[in-house]
């Protein structure tokens, strides 16, 4: 357990890196009395606890029950008090923080309870301002800066010892936070921030940990692990079971899930000898990360901690998958929505890895941005295979595209309706046509005919992986 105490006066902010994980907790307090100022105690908490909301990116969320601050029940909680859970004060303590954490994954560890126990010995009041005012009479020190004092160490800043801030170790005529206090707590919860984050691809990504990455030090804040780390991010719209293989002959691969806010979600199924890694999930609809890491220290003697890797996305849903945000050629704003999907059991379940000998259909439904519905206009069909464009044209045929062309090959001309519905591929069989093994990316797209080098599309590609 962490302590952490404010008392009367005896690099910028500092932290040791614990946090709350996805960067918000509950807190607990009902605080009985007035004082002699005549403002409520429990009121000045409540002040305290928006003031850090509103200036940081920190989240409190406020419970107005009563709950005891020396009891272990991973609730936080604040009282006045005349010990410390059965400790005495330190001489001239106005409070302590008791903070408990928890080891995880990657990085520091997690808080999981902070609790405010407040020296009810110690007179108090709620003012604003500096602690002596000449012509006004106090009863004791204001106890609102003390409330924000702890709250910060609650969300896990530690002591400041050069800048003038609430944070500092002594209490001051500060009776507001400081750009000092704040940048702390952005700093300590913006790890994502200090890395680049990729839309993550279904299919195969290549790419490599090398010297110049992100570290998990740099993303997780407070801790000396500096080996390398790749970020993914990608959105689910429904349950999907999803599967992640880092493949590697030489980088000794790690897997994390994570949601949006780096609350760990699961790790890799490690093969022993192999330097290779792999991660299966099933996941409700939501934003998620993925990432691609190794160890600090090296584990298995032929794999390192620098090397390439492939890492393959694969996923199985019961509903045609989203596609993500429109995109378009020429940055034109459109607000259609793209949803298509690969199936090999009539649509009762969708998915991007298939044997050669499945017979498999690809359905293509768009919602036409209402402004373009009714004017004439087309559809495009693009496949990408071993880096070559491939383009469905009106005959049916997939055909070689390249940048310099006159025109873009159209699918089918027509006036556009508010939903575009079709297929790209019928009862196809793979190796029906001699394909064993291959890996495509559709695009779909429309655009009107009053703009014939626009065209509006999705960004997050249709992947098919087929194997034999």
């Amino acid at each position: 357990m962490l302590v952490a105490c404010w008392v009367v006066a005896a690099v910028a902010f500092d932290f040791g890196g614990e946090k709350w994980p996805g960067g918000e907790t509950e807190f607990y307090f009902a605080l009985e009395g007035t004082s002699g100022t005549g403002r409520l105690w429990n009121t000045a908490f409540s002040e305290a606890l928006l003031d850090w909301n509103g200036a940081t990116d920190f989240n409190y969320i406020l419970r107005q029950e009563s709950r005891d601050p020396c009891v272990s029940d991973s609730l936080n909680g604040v009282d006045f008090t005349e010990d410390v859970c059965g400790t005495e004060f330190g001489e001239q303590t106005l409070a302590v923080t008791l903070i408990s954490t928890q080891k995880q994954l990657l990085g520091p560890p997690k808080i999981i309870e902070a609790d405010i126990v407040v020296n009810q010995g110690v007179p108090l009041d709620i003012f604003d301002g500096n602690l002596q005012q000449f012509g006004a009479r106090f009863d004791g020190i204001d106890f609102r800066r003390i409330a924000l004092h702890e709250l910060g160490h609650a969300l896990g800043l530690d002591h400041e010892l050069s800048a003038s801030a609430m944070m500092a170790a002594t209490v001051s005529n500060l009776d507001r936070l400081t750009e000092d206090d704040i940048a702390g707590v952005n700093t300590l919860y913006g790890g994502l921030a200090n890395c680049t984050v990729r839309v993550l691809s279904y299919g195969q990504t290549a790419d490599a940990l090398t010297a110049g990455d992100c570290t998990v030090d740099e993303l997780t804040l407070g801790n000396s692990d500096d080996s390398f780390i790749d970020v993914y991010s990608f959105e689910l719209v429904e349950s999907t079971t999803i599967q992640f293989e880092m493949a590697s002959t030489g980088l000794d691969s790690v897997l994390i899930l994570a949601d949006s806010k780096l609350q760990y979600l699961g790790f890799d199924d490690k093969q022993s000898g192999s330097c290779s890694s792999s991660l299966s999930q099933t996941l409700d609809p939501g934003s998620y990360l993925i990432l691609a890491n190794t160890f600090d220290e090296p584990v298995q003697e032929a794999c390192g901690g620098t090397g390439s890797y492939e890492l393959t996305v694969t996923f199985s849903s019961s509903g045609n998958p989203d596609l993500g945000n429109t995109t378009s050629l020429n940055g034109g704003s459109s607000s259609a929505r793209f949803r298509a999907g690969v199936t090999a059991d009539n649509g009762s379940s969708f998915g991007n890895r298939f044997s050669a000998s499945d017979s498999l259909d690809l359905d293509v439904s768009i919602d036409i941005d209402p402004s373009h519905v009714g004017q004439a206009g087309f559809l495009i069909i693009a496949a990408l295979v071993d880096g070559e464009i491939l383009l469905l044209n009106q005959q049916g045929h997939f055909v070689n595209y390249t940048h310099n062309s006159a025109q873009l090959i159209k699918a089918t001309t027509k006036v556009l309706s508010a939903t575009e519905a079709f297929a790209v591929l019928t009862d196809f069989v793979p190796a029906e046509v001699g394909i064993d093994s291959i890996i495509v990316d559709f695009f779909v797209g429309y655009g009107l005919d009053s703009e014939p080098a626009e065209v509006y599309f999705h960004q997050t590609p249709l992947n098919l992986i087929v194997v034999p």
